[in-house]
């Protein structure tokens, strides 16, 4: 039997006493337990002990009996100064327990006293009725208190009266007289201290200043923080005043600060001596909020200049650790920001600078000690939608809600987790003069500025289709034409189109370039910004968006039966370029009077001026230059780049890793619809300069013979019997084109989009049949127009509305309706995507399964090569790749000598390709790349060919994988072949430096002056016989392979005899301990027989 109880009846008043009967072997545990639950228990009841409350009434000096007020404004009422009821301490006062005569009114009009007196020992609680005076009785009504004794001073629990003006009565518990003096308004200031641990650290104090008296008093100070008086100091003398200073205390809130943050203030009173009878408190010092101040909580941002600033300020400094030389070390702290929002909905959304780099986190910046009094601007920034409508949170006013918190802060728990006061971001409309606007080239090329302007560009050359004003932040769109439409018997005045087009930001070019007698490329020439982001919407069609939002959608035609390839350009605004653009686009003001601008703004009165003005030279052209030039391009500028922030709550979130960093100023995932074009290419060859480089390639770009690629008979399109000859009048080119694109389904879908007009269209139409004599071009009119169709419908927010209930919007009904090119008559248009006919591939149906891509070559670039630290797949480019689940990379590998002598066997695979232009795409190496032997040769070839069904392949091209660590190319006579860097040995397929141990062995090494293809043994270093790399070694010499073949085979017919005997052996035992068991099982039976009977 065991009683577990509690030693101190006064905190265990409402503790059971529990008893249990227990057996001895568990007295012992439960005995502890018992211990223990007292021990919390008691630990709890000190947590909430009323002793610790620096509450006091105010005025205590006037609530004494013979303090009689007639004024009522001066007299006291405790009605709402105690809640519900709270715990007061008094100092060598209580609560007065004589009855007050009808003069004695304590300061009041109907004083509150006790008529039996407080407990005499220390810890002792006890409850107590207060009598309020009436009008005729001196008890006319009763409130239920507490009172505990505590060491030199008693608690009350107050119950408020129900009226004013009622208040508590209190009379002197000590002999002597208060003082009369009071302190001055003090001041709260901050200061240092020094405190010792395995890591000495500065500790943030607050001290109440105030001037001391001649006197020599005793000073006791309260401290409120955050309005409550929390902490209650003992009185000490000025000589000890630092003892009242206010700390840092984790466990008791009654002791000191638990966390900055925090509102402080403090009052002082005297006493004559250190338990005597206080006197009056001073007035209370101003508030302090020691903590980071939030200087801007309202920040307003224009959506067309979409970047704020939010102000934060230290008030108090924060510690550092001492460093061993006694100094103070410059440590900071870390404020993350993070901004709530739906990570599923993509919208609008507020991003900060990208400030800590150098701890790996976004959304957040670093305060360091030497300069913490100094205010912090932290940029942030407005991302935008594509949208016309602004989109704004679902909150208040439609503002974005920054919040932000401190960090963990080693040493320092006080700064960690420190919530700050909530910003607020604005978003106000802009002039919406870019909406439904757009520049482009089309066809041959028909020309229109962002303002509406139409005319006409029929010159060979380059030109600057558009150029962004903004100053520090280029951006341009250049075009590139050629002579079109030259079959046979065609005028020589027949018009020219655009084959190319190069798109930069910054130092960030994009380029599609069809132009003729070269390879198409459709490729990042130079990414090293990160600036640009093009997307792929289908084979041919690809969307460029420039970090303002603006962006250019590239449309690819195919005229197999003129052996024409163009590219229709459109530049599709953003907010950004309200009068800031130039070139042929002219200038977005809504004038188109003054689109004809030169650089300079001067006005060009002619349209062959105009052109003119904006053509380039070959070496200007961006799709021209080489590395070097395309380094030196004028940078963006890279004051700020902006970061996603966490979107949870703040608390408990952190910062993310950086990886949404960019100056986009459109949401990145209303691009992501559509996939990004591979980045890689550009990538590698920056990465690749670190590492150490081939002296040889084995073809160069230039080297690609281009005759053979030139007739587009050899690209998978689907050719169309050419027109007969007609001759075009004017009457019948516009009744053909009236006809042609608005009996189309992309006409009767989009005639309900506001904006888009086919009337431009038509009369392009027109002019084309009437140059061309021919109605190649009309096609080419319909996919503009399904082009600004589609693009309306997806920034247009009215036409995504539902509008009648159980109807799709708009919108949706566009898309369901409208496919690529009508199919090109090779397959049906089901939901807005074609179904094609059996063999004909690509999203518009034009493209010929059983016809081969065409390749020019593989890994062009490394010319051939591919180093095995970073080949991973290798890139094959060409035209003619179509985005399917049948597109397929046949890869042959082999091996061959230093002189490219092939040896060994040959070995097929077949792999899914990777996609990513129509002109590139990529084949993963892994199946070829994974090693199952030892290779033979000194250099691993791969051969690669592409097919879009599986079957058809093309033809094939050989790329070379060395490991640039100790293998090179050299130039025998003209002829590129392979060769091993000075200073390695290449032994088993691995390269190893001159000196290299094996791994095993250390009596082996790599020795370059004695082999450079197999182990040398080290001198002076004795082996004993043992297996390195499958070959036998006796007291250090290597036995050739033949010598070891015997010992093999013997050990081998050793082993098998071995495991033969242990086979009979078991067999023979296994029948033997059968015979038995039968044996005794036919006893048994007999045994039960006899005696059944």
């Amino acid at each position: 039997m065991i009683n577990c109880a509690c030693a101190d009846h006064g905190k265990c008043k409402n503790i059971k006493i529990v008893t249990a009967s227990v057996s001895k072997d568990d007295m012992g545990g439960l005995w502890h337990l018992c211990l223990f639950s007292l021990c919390t228990i008691v630990h709890s009841a000190d947590q909430y002990d009323p002793c610790k409350t620096a509450f006091t009434l105010e005025k205590m000096e006037q609530r004494v009996k013979e303090n009689r007020i007639h004024d009522w404004t001066l007299m006291l009422c405790d009605r709402y100064s105690l809640g519900n009821g709270r715990w007061v301490r008094a100092d060598a006062q209580d609560l007065l327990q004589t009855e007050p005569t009808p003069d004695e009114w304590c300061g009041t009009r109907y004083p509150i006293w006790m008529k039996e007196p407080p407990p005499e020992f220390v810890g002792e609680e006890v409850e107590r009725d207060a009598c309020v005076v009436g009008l005729q009785d001196s008890c006319a009504e009763t409130l239920p208190i507490k009172i505990k004794k505590c060491v030199d001073y008693n608690v009350y629990y107050l119950t408020p009266p129900t009226s004013c003006y009622k208040a508590y009565c209190f009379q002197y518990s000590t002999n002597g007289i208060p003082p009369t003096d009071v302190v001055e308004r003090p001041v709260v200031r901050h200061q240092f201290v020094r405190v010792e641990g395995k890591t000495a650290m500065q500790e943030l104090q607050f001290v109440c200043s105030f001037t001391a008296k001649e006197f020599d008093y005793y000073y006791q100070v309260k401290w409120y923080i955050d309005g409550n008086p929390l902490v209650m100091k003992d009185a000490v003398q000025n000589k000890s005043i630092r003892n009242t200073d206010l700390g840092y205390d984790d466990k008791d809130e009654t002791k000191g600060y638990r966390k900055l943050g925090i509102n402080i203030k403090c009052s002082v009173r005297l006493k004559n001596v250190p338990d005597g009878v206080p006197g009056p408190f001073s007035e209370i010092s101003k508030n302090f909020f020691a903590g980071i101040q939030v200087t801007s909580t309202r920040v307003n941002i224009k959506r067309d200049k979409p970047e704020g600033h939010i102000e934060v300020k230290l008030t108090v400094p924060f510690g550092c650790p001492f460093m061993p030389n006694g100094s103070v070390e410059n440590c900071g702290l870390d404020i993350e920001m993070n901004v709530p929002r739906d990570p599923e909905k993509c919208s609008s959304v507020i991003k900060s600078a990208k400030t800590l780099i150098s701890q790996g986190k976004n959304c957040g910046f670093r305060i360091f000690q030497t300069t913490w009094y100094k205010k912090v601007t932290i940029p942030i920034a407005f991302i935008d939608t594509p949208e016309y409508d602004l989109v704004l949170p679902d909150s208040p006013e439609g503002a974005f809600r920054i919040g932000m918190i401190t960090g963990q802060k080693e040493g320092s728990p006080e700064w960690s987790g420190i919530e700050l006061e909530n910003v607020y971001v604005y978003i106000s409309q802009s002039p919406g003069i870019w909406q439904g606007k757009e520049c482009h080239a089309v066809n041959d090329p028909h020309m229109l500025t962002f303002d509406g302007r139409k005319y006409e560009n029929q010159n060979h050359g380059r030109f600057v289709l558009y150029w962004g004003k903004r100053k520090g932040f280029p951006m341009e769109v250049q075009i590139e034409t050629t002579a079109c439409n030259r079959g046979r018997g065609r005028p020589t005045w027949d018009p020219f189109c655009v084959c190319a087009v190069a798109v930069r930001a910054g130092a960030d070019v994009f380029v599609i370039d069809r132009c003729p007698y070269k390879p198409i490329r459709i490729k990042y020439m130079s990414c090293n910004e990160n600036l640009l982001d093009a997307r792929k919407l289908d084979e041919k069609n690809y969307r460029i968006y420039f970090p303002s939002g603006t962006y250019v959608q590239a449309v690819l035609e195919d005229y197999p039966t003129d052996n024409v390839r163009t590219v229709n350009v459109h530049v599709y605004p953003s907010k950004s370029d309200d009068k800031l653009t130039g070139g042929l686009c002219g200038t977005l003001n809504g004038n188109i009077w003054d689109d004809f601008m030169d650089r300079g703004g001067n006005l060009l009165w002619s349209t062959e001026a105009f052109n003119q003005h904006w053509r380039l030279s070959w070496a200007e052209f961006l799709g021209n230059m080489n590395e070097d030039q395309l380094n030196a391009l004028p940078r963006w500028k890279h004051d700020v780049f902006y970061c996603t922030c966490p979107h949870e709550h703040v608390r408990g979130n952190k910062p993310e890793k950086i990886r949404e960093c960019s100056e986009d100023t459109i949401v990145k995932c209303a691009k992501e619809d559509n996939p990004a074009l591979n980045k890689n290419n550009c990538q590698i060859r920056n990465k690749r300069s670190a590492v150490k480089p081939f002296s040889y390639k084995m073809f160069q770009r230039q080297d690609i013979q281009l005759s053979e690629f030139t007739d587009t008979e050899e690209i998978n399109i689907s050719r169309t019997k050419r027109e007969a000859e007609v001759i075009w009048t004017r009457k019948k080119a516009s009744d053909f084109c009236n006809n042609f694109i608005k009996q189309s389904q992309t006409y009767k879908a989009c005639s309900r989009v506001p904006g888009v007009s086919p009337d431009s269209l038509i009369e392009n139409c027109v002019l084309d049949i009437m140059m061309t004599n021919s109605t190649i071009w009309a096609g080419g009119s319909r996919e503009a127009l399904r082009t600004t169709c589609m693009k309306e419908i997806s920034q247009n927010t009215t036409l995504k509305a539902v509008t009648e209930e159980g109807k799709p919007s708009i919108a949706e009904q566009v898309k369901k309706k409208t496919c690529t090119n009508e199919c090109s008559g090779h397959g049906i248009c089901i939901n807005g995507t074609c179904e094609c006919d059996e063999e004909f591939g690509a999203k518009d149906c034009s493209m010929d399964l059983n016809k081969p891509p065409l390749v020019y070559g593989v890994n062009i670039e490394e010319g051939g090569l591919c180093d095995k630290r970073a080949c991973q797949r290798a890139l094959v480019e060409g035209y003619g790749f179509l985005d399917m689940h049948t597109l397929k990379c046949l890869l042959t590998v082999f091996h061959v000598t230093e002189n490219k002598t092939v040896v060994g066997d040959f070995i097929e695979y077949m792999v899914q390709a990777e996609h990513d232009s129509i002109a590139e795409v990529f084949c993963p190496l892994g199946p070829a790349r994974r090693r199952r032997s030892v290779p033979r040769g000194f250099v691993q070839g791969i051969t690669l060919s592409v097919a879009n069904n599986g079957r058809n392949f093309s033809t094939h091209h050989t790329i070379f994988v060395l490991d640039g660590v100790c293998q090179d190319t050299v130039n025998v006579s003209g002829d590129i072949q392979f060769t091993l860097r000075v200073g390695y040995c290449y032994i088993n397929g691995k390269c190893y430096g001159d000196g290299s141990i094996h791994e095993t062995e250390e009596c082996l090494a790599c020795n370059t002056e004695k082999n450079t293809t197999e182990w040398s043994k080290v001198d002076g270093c004795e082996l004993v016989t043992e297996a390195v790399d499958d070959k036998l070694e006796v007291n250090g010499n290597l036995k050739p392979e033949g010598d070891s073949f015997p010992t093999t085979i013997v050990v081998t017919v050793l082993v098998s005899v071995l495991v033969l005997a242990a086979l009979v052996t078991s067999v023979v035992l296994y029948f033997k301990m059968k015979r038995s068991a039968s044996f005794s099982l036919k006893s048994e039976a007999y045994k039960n027989m006899e005696n059944r009977y």
